[in-house]
């Protein structure tokens, strides 16, 4: 029984290691690393030492805190919402820091990554969001009221139901519409003065 319960426990520290390597490998802070993987500030050292990471590559100061990045454009906001449906997709939708759910964490963002090769999103902003949408406070993650497709809601401004593609397509529609109105009316107009001219 002892045993057992030493080689499980050797066996999770093994898993907060290689953890850890995911987390520094995509550009995690070393306090961000910490708090996932359970891995000591003097362990993260030893870790990063003898897997040779640059210390000077490695990001400094507290992890972004505000969920503006995520609607600078509808390009961000689409993929913040991709972001979060992979991590729907994987199970990867508790912020609750255990090495499960940052395995979890990680394979998503590497789904992400995979899919979105040129996108600026990183990974400390990539917890932020999961935090976000798992605690809806400031960000809700839904299915767009038209065509129930992902779409991310910032609660502190946009709180609209439909996506920004659908709105822009309605736009289109709406400009499209009111042009052929107008051209009808002109038709129309030619029409009449054109009959009503003396013969």
């Amino acid at each position: 029984m002892n045993e057992e319960f030493a080689d499980d426990q050797i066996g999770r520290y093994i898993r907060r290691i290689q953890l850890g390597l995911r987390f520094l490998g995509h550009g995690a802070r070393a306090h961000t690393t910490c708090r996932w993987t359970g891995l000591t500030p003097d362990q993260l050292v030893t870790v990063r030492r003898r897997s040779k990471f640059n210390s000077n590559e490695r990001l400094r100061g507290p992890s972004p805190s505000s969920f503006a990045v995520f609607f600078r454009s509808n390009r961000h906001s689409s993929q913040a919402a991709l972001f979060v449906s992979i991590c729907q997709v994987v199970g990867a939708t508790r912020p609750t820091r255990t090495i499960e759910n940052g395995e979890r964490l990680c394979e998503a963002f590497e789904i992400f990554r995979e899919w979105e090769p040129t996108s600026d999103l990183e990974f400390e902003q990539a917890v932020l969001l999961l935090d976000g949408a798992a605690r809806a406070q400031h960000v809700e993650f839904r299915l767009c009221a038209s065509c129930a497709g992902s779409m991310l809601i910032d609660k502190m401004g946009d709180t609209r139901n439909t996506c920004q593609n659908c709105r822009r397509n309605l736009r289109r529609l709406k400009t499209n519409s009111k042009e052929s109105s107008s051209r009808s009316s002109s038709a129309t107009s030619a029409n009449a003065t054109s009959n009503t001219k003396p013969a």
